[in-house]
């Protein structure tokens, strides 16, 4: 995200003009601005205790921009899926994900549209379905359209989406590198670029209270309640200017742009300010203040673009650069008027704006050749030459347009897509995060944000240094600090990730994250377990739908043997959250522990359900099948898990167990040798593996394996027992 400018080669004067002030009034005086310094005190809603009011409260008093604003795309940017409102063909598929080998379709089916997921055998049949009914939609078509399903008050992304300008279904952004399934939850942090303010269920990720339809008035301008209250007693304002609300247009120009970028600027991690939350942001105020923003400075090209990087390529654009400091600077309502639709107008509607500057009068003077001034008319379209659409590696199938305005070399000068998941240092958007005072606490969260997202174990350990070091001079901070934690935690140090988990609890002792945080911490390094105790029952009290957390605490109760405890926590997990995997898993395992075979088999298939791969739930659900003696049932399972994990021991070792017992030896050795080199010290796959051996004649490698297991376990007796054998 280099920011260096070229200059355009039509070395005119500029003094550019936005659509909303060429419908101005003749002779109206520039607009009076504030400082960037006493931009935010200039308005008073923008403080804390302002209500928010929807965008119905705006409709009585500005009709005409209410009715405009729901033609722009940030109106329809988020919706519920309808007959009326399905634009997409289809159906659409099948599309096969290699590396899962699942393949989805889209369909339609008694007025809903859905999609499945579905895997075929060797033959053709379907040996697993899975449908999710697309319930919601984000983004507004322009480009392309993502779909969500709910389940509980839960969204999730769907894995397929219509891309409009190809006019074709494909994986979903980020699915084709990393299959989400039907499982990637939609947090506030993405729920904030799509819509306005939802009410989120606190510390669960993807849960909502109430979600309204796309973008609305108060993104941009700022709560309404005060606006509402003062203009209902008093229909007009002391002065010129109102106060109880924002209007970009009276902010400095980095404020004005901050409006747009709170959602149209790309980094590789956004990281929030200590305090701050995903819809904190309040227009006037600086961005930076908000969050920490971070580009991934990857080898290759320099000129690349994003999806969301539009105005950071404005503002290399020798038109902005020459408009500064005028009393009308260039900014991103210059040519896009954010109260009205403008995708179906077509190329002159962008043009009218070039030509307010770059008139067909002044042109011929300022180019060179009489091959540019014939292509320079009034009617010419000059986007086509001077913003190129290109394609960017985040949006598959869809074009956008570079905004940096310049003169592109015939052949060459395009930017480059944007490259994903290409190892690299960050580089900081903000001053304050250059060297600034928080500067490395900062970084260190964006370094550990992305080394767990990757998953990269070196960029974690750079954020964590970054972390140890920045953190000596900030008190406070208890973000970054649970950040520490989990840092220390992903490197195996779970002594080191105390401390500040400790801190985090110390500074917010009711943020349920940071208890369940440091509950971890203490399980790896073998802490008091009545403590544990207290702080997975303190995390659960002050959010009972933290379903993951509560799974973890029925696990450290069930290896603390309280078995009856932990099967209450499972439940209740499963309960929140019925497309909670684990939380079936751990029920059925918990009940096959205790006898329970039919109550066992509903949860175990639940989860192979949810997750055909799960090779745990595989292999148990086998287990309880040869137990039962259903011998074919259980051969399926444990071959449903190798399959899944060709190198899993545990899946190996059950498989090669299965055939040991069928007497089909070399089956049986294949497999339980490769589970053991899987695993050296795996103790049932070696004593099998001799048992095998010994079977089949071989006492030299049996007793190879036997002692081999001895090693492990030196009171194994079958092991004991094999090297007696002569």
């Amino acid at each position: 995200m280099a920011r260096c400018a070229v200059f355009l080669a039509l070395a005119l004067s500029l003094t550019a003009c936005g659509k909303a002030e060429r419908d101005a009034a003749p002779g109206t005086a520039p607009v009076t601005r504030t400082t960037d310094e006493d931009a935010s005190a200039a308005f008073r809603n923008v403080h804390d205790g302002v209500a928010y009011v929807g965008d119905d409260a705006c409709f009585s008093c500005h009709e005409d921009l209410w009715r405009g604003y729901q033609t722009h795309g940030m109106a329809r940017s988020y919706y519920p899926l309808s007959p009326e409102r399905v634009a997409e063909t289809t159906p659409g598929g099948p599309l096969l994900h290699p590396a899962t080998r699942l393949t989805y379709r889209v369909f339609k089916q008694d007025g809903h549209a859905y999609q499945e997921e579905y895997r075929l055998d060797a033959a053709g049949r379907k040996t697993h379905s899975l449908v999710r009914r697309m319930d919601f939609v984000v983004g507004s078509g322009n480009a392309a359209r993502t779909y969500l399903t709910q389940q509980g008050g839960r969204l999730y992304e769907l894995p397929l989406t219509w891309y409009a300008q190809a006019r074709k279904w494909d994986f979903s952004p980020g699915y084709r590198q990393s299959n989400g399934r039907f499982d990637r939850l939609i947090p506030d942090g993405c729920m904030a670029c799509h819509n306005s303010y939802p009410t989120s269920v606190p510390f669960v990720r993807g849960k909502y209270e109430h979600v309204p339809n796309g973008i609305g008035c108060e993104r941009c301008h700022g709560p309404g309640g005060l606006h509402v209250e003062e203009r209902l007693a008093t229909p007009e304002p002391d002065g010129d200017l109102d106060d109880t609300i924002v209007n970009p247009r009276h902010l400095p120009l980095e404020r004005q742009l901050d409006v747009c970028q709170q959602c149209h600027l790309h980094g590789a991690v956004s990281v929030e300010r200590d305090g701050r939350g995903p819809f904190d942001y309040r227009p006037s105020t600086p961005l930076s203040a908000h969050q920490a923003l971070f580009a991934l400075d990857a080898p290759g090209p320099s000129d690349r673009i994003a999806v969301i990087s539009h105005a950071e390529r404005m503002k290399r654009s020798a038109c902005f650069q020459g408009a500064l400091g005028s009393a009308r600077p260039m900014t991103c309502v210059t040519c896009h008027d954010p109260h009205e639709g403008f995708r179906d107008k077509g190329p002159a509607y962008f043009n009218q704006t070039c030509l307010t500057c770059h008139t067909p009068e002044s042109l011929p003077a300022a180019l060179a050749s009489d091959e540019a001034r014939r292509t320079h008319t009034a009617t010419a379209n000059c986007m086509a030459c001077h913003m190129p659409r290109v394609e960017a590696e985040d949006a598959p199938h869809s074009s956008f347009t570079d905004h940096w305005i310049r003169v592109v070399e015939q052949g060459g000068g395009l930017p480059e897509p944007a490259v994903a998941h290409t190892p690299g240092a960050l580089l900081p958007y903000f001053e304050r995060d250059e060297r600034g005072p928080e500067a490395a606490v900062y970084a260190g969260m964006a370094y550990v944000v992305l080394g767990k997202q990757r998953p990269d174990t070196s960029l974690v350990r750079k954020g964590v240094a970054l972390l140890e070091e920045g953190l000596k001079d900030h008190p406070g901070q208890a973000e970054a600090r649970l950040l520490l934690g989990v840092g220390h935690m992903a490197l195996r140090q779970p002594a080191r990730a105390i401390p500040p988990l400790e801190q985090a609890v110390q500074i917010d002792p009711d943020n349920p994250e940071y208890l369940y945080g440091l509950a971890g911490a203490y399980e790896a390094a073998r802490r008091d377990p009545a403590v544990i105790v207290r702080l997975y029952q303190r995390a659960l009290a002050i959010q009972p739908a933290m379903a993951q957390t509560r799974v973890n605490y029925g696990r450290f109760l069930d290896a603390q043997g309280r078995l009856d405890e932990a099967l209450v926590q499972y439940r209740q997990a499963a309960d929140e959250q019925p497309w909670l995997d684990v939380a079936h898993f751990n029920l059925g395992t918990a009940y096959l522990r205790q006898g329970d075979a039919a109550r066992a088999e509903t949860e175990l298939l639940r989860a192979v359900e949810l997750n055909p791969d799960y090779v745990e739930a595989l292999d148990n659900l086998g287990l309880l099948y040869a137990d039962q003696g259903r011998l074919d049932a259980a051969r399926q399972r444990f071959e449903q898990a190798v399959a899944a994990a060709p190198n899993n021991p545990t899946a190996l070792g059950n498989l090669g167990t299965y055939y040991l017992n069928a007497g089909h030896l070399s089956r049986a050795i294949d497999l339980l040798s490769r589970a053991v080199e899987a695993q050296p010290t795996y103790l049932n796959g070696l004593v099998n593996l001799a048992l095998a051996h010994f079977r089949n004649d071989d006492l030299a490698q049996a007793r190879r394996y036997a002692q081999e297991a001895l090693r492990v376990d030196p009171a194994n007796a079958l092991a004991q027992e094999i090297l007696a054998a002569r």
